[in-house]
């Protein structure tokens, strides 16, 4: 009792003691001054010294996403998923047999084109300049027998050709007499027993030698026998037949050339044919002129200009064929094919995407917009890969311009390249990133 009583008494006496000195220095209220400068230091200080954390993924340095430009069927895919291809490699194709073909066409026009310039600038041949000077020569003796008038040599000549193709038509039309038919009848039946003395002097030495006889008497005349018969018999079947329908018109139009030939030479010469024979041997001559004096410089640039215009016409079929087919950008992976053969390519959709997994860096996945006013460019960052238990450094290279949305979150994404990438980092393994000072 007597140690309860002293503790009262000395808590009384502390609590009397308080209250004087409570009363003797009365507390200071608090002043706020505007403007005051020392408030700076403790605003700024909840700035870019806060560390940012934000979630992220390994991702390749670059990734192409490779689309056809044209909608046609697919023929070839030549790679497959985790495929390494190098820089150029072709990776699909489309059909482009019907562009193909219009290639083959501008290669024709092409070498026809520049075969035509050379001729042209080669200038003519020994065989051309003859025969441009026969015709010259043909031409001036036509217009000198146009104004010198029919020769008699040349009417008896013609009336001979008339006579030839009048009795050619009356033997055609009367068939072959009866004398030449027994001629031909009895030729066949001499043919025909020569043939059978030729084959039993055959059958008689191949029996003695079964061998072969090739290079036996017998053997060569039964083959000469054989042919005589064939000809007898050819000519003994055409006397037989009457004249047919072809022969008598063949017949009939030689006589009708041998008349007209024979009508224009006993008519005089009119205004019209020496016209006529003018204008062939101005012609002959001309021709013969051009080919002498050699291509002018027109003729050489129009010939040129053929040649460029094909040239160029190829050459945009043969740009238009690079649409038809995928090439890689880079040396890369194939990380994901969505097309096989014989489907057909939607312009624009992707169709392979490729990236570069020899170098890796990390993007952010949900950082806040709240936070991104604290990112700067080259800013440093320290990044824990999960998978490998492991932290690296590395720097903000880049800050996406555009947010997305991160379960209607506003979100940026940061891209960090790694200072060191280390061993079995792979594409996709989430990270945490830190964002220092």
């Amino acid at each position: 009792m007597k140690l309860k009583a002293l503790s009262i008494l000395l808590l009384s006496l502390l609590l009397s003691g308080c209250s004087s000195l409570v009363k003797t220095t009365p507390a200071a209220l608090p002043t706020v001054v505007l403007g005051d400068s020392a408030a700076t230091p403790q605003a700024s200080s909840q700035g870019k010294s806060d560390g940012v954390t934000a979630s992220g993924v390994v991702v390749p340095a670059q990734q192409v996403h490779l689309a056809f430009a044209l909608g046609e069927v697919v023929t070839e895919v030549r790679v497959a998923v985790g495929d390494q291809v190098k820089a150029g490699q072709m990776l699909a194709k489309l059909d482009d047999s019907a562009l193909q073909a219009q290639i083959r066409q501008a290669q024709v026009a092409v070498t026809a084109a520049q075969a035509s310039y050379d001729l042209l600038a080669a200038g003519p041949t020994s065989a051309q300049l003859q025969q441009a000077d026969a015709a010259v020569i043909s031409a001036r003796a036509a217009y000198s027998r146009t104004i010198q008038g029919t020769r008699e040599a040349d009417v008896v000549a013609a009336k001979a050709a008339l006579d030839a193709a009048r009795a050619n038509h009356s033997k055609v039309k009367a068939g072959p007499r009866k004398e030449d038919y027994a001629v031909a009848e009895a030729s066949l039946r001499t043919a025909e027993v020569a043939l059978r003395q030729a084959q039993t002097a055959y059958d008689r030495a191949l029996s003695r030698n079964p061998a072969g006889i090739s290079g036996d008497p017998a053997a060569l005349g039964l083959e000469k026998a054989t042919n005589d018969y064939k000809a007898a018999k050819a000519l003994y079947d055409a006397l037989s037949r009457p004249p047919d329908e072809a022969q008598l018109t063949a017949a009939y139009q030689q006589v009708a050339a041998a008349q007209s030939q024979l009508d224009r030479l006993l008519q005089p010469a009119q205004a019209f044919d020496l016209e006529q024979a003018q204008a062939q041997f101005d012609a002959a001559q001309a021709r013969l002129d051009e080919l002498r004096a050699g291509a002018r410089p027109e003729q050489l640039a129009v010939a040129k200009a053929q040649v460029e215009s094909a040239q160029a016409a190829l050459a945009v079929l043969e740009a238009q064929s690079q649409k038809y087919v995928l090439v890689a950008p880079l040396d890369a992976i194939v990380l994901s094919r969505t097309i096989e053969p014989g489907e057909t390519a939607l312009p624009g959709t992707p169709l392979l995407v490729l990236g570069d997994l020899e170098n890796l860096r990390v993007e952010t996945t949900d950082l806040s917009e709240r936070d991104v006013p604290k990112i700067e460019m080259g800013q440093p960052a320290t990044v824990f890969i999960k998978a490998l238990n492991q932290s690296v450094t590395g720097r903000v290279s880049q800050i996406s311009p555009l947010a997305s949305t991160l379960g209607g979150d506003v979100v940026y994404k940061i891209t960090v390249d790694l200072d060191t990438q280390p061993s079995g980092l792979r594409a996709g393994m989430s990270v945490e990133v830190q964002f220092g000072t």
